[in-house]
């Protein structure tokens, strides 16, 4: 994820940087720090877009308030999480829409709440396309149950259809890892979305949509400790 933090207090923009650190690693998470909303706006002139933003109300020169406005101007859906020491300010958050109010100082334990919402709406939001007779298929890789390889094809099984590609399987689970990581690998042929178990057993798995899927028998223990992790990231 790529979280924008803009504060004009640089121990605040530190302090939530470092908690973020904390929960996430440097590897999953890019935490990019502006003073004031005009660095921000400037960076979205730019062409910089992140996931969210983590947005100060009360600044100087473009406040908070303002600055979401303006945000919302160039995209409707970026999730703006607001740090506010005047609970009061909430109700004007409505009108852009924000995801959630942070008091500052920013309490640990609510920072992880809301960036565990702040994960699952972004992944219900990822999409997935498929190329197939010139169109471009889009579909949520959250109603992407799982791929399967056939032959020298590979079946995309969704919600409401089924797509066949001709292509190698190994490059079907490299698109889906790029845009999420709740799939694990449970047989040579088969890449499960873990949001989608309903039953998981040594020798099988059952899906939401009721299909029974094998699990290898080298695959078990791996299979297991995935779908643990994920339960545990997703408080399933």
């Amino acid at each position: 994820m790529r979280l924008a933090i803009v504060d004009d207090e640089s121990v605040y923009r530190s302090q939530i940087a470092q908690l973020i650190s904390s929960v996430y690693g440097k590897t999953e998470v890019s935490c990019f720090l502006y003073a004031d909303g005009s660095e921000l706006l400037q960076s979205f002139e730019n062409g910089f877009v992140p996931d969210a933003v983590f947005l100060d109300i009360e600044m100087k020169d473009i406040d908070g308030m303002t600055a979401a406005k303006k945000i919302r101007d160039y995209s409707k859906d970026i999730p703006v999480i607001f740090l506010t020491s005047h609970t009061e300010l909430a109700m004007e958050g409505y009108e852009v829409d924000a995801f959630r109010f942070l008091c500052k100082p920013v309490n640990e334990s609510k920072l992880r709440e809301a960036l565990t919402d702040l994960e699952k709406k972004l992944k219900v939001d990822e999409k997935i396309v498929l190329h197939k007779d010139g169109e471009e298929l889009v579909n949520s890789v959250s109603d992407l149950i799982y791929i399967e390889a056939a032959n020298n094809c590979v079946r995309f099984c969704f919600r409401s259809e089924t797509i066949e590609l001709r292509m190698k399987f190994a490059d079907a689970l490299k698109m889906v890892d790029e845009v999420c990581t709740d799939f694990s690998k449970i047989h040579r042929s088969y890449y499960v979305n873990l949001g989608h178990v309903k039953k998981l057993s040594a020798t099988d798995v059952i899906l939401d949509n009721k299909e029974v899927l094998p699990v290898a028998r080298s695959a078990s223990a791996e299979v297991k400790k995935d779908l643990l992790e994920y339960i545990r990231r997703n408080g399933r």
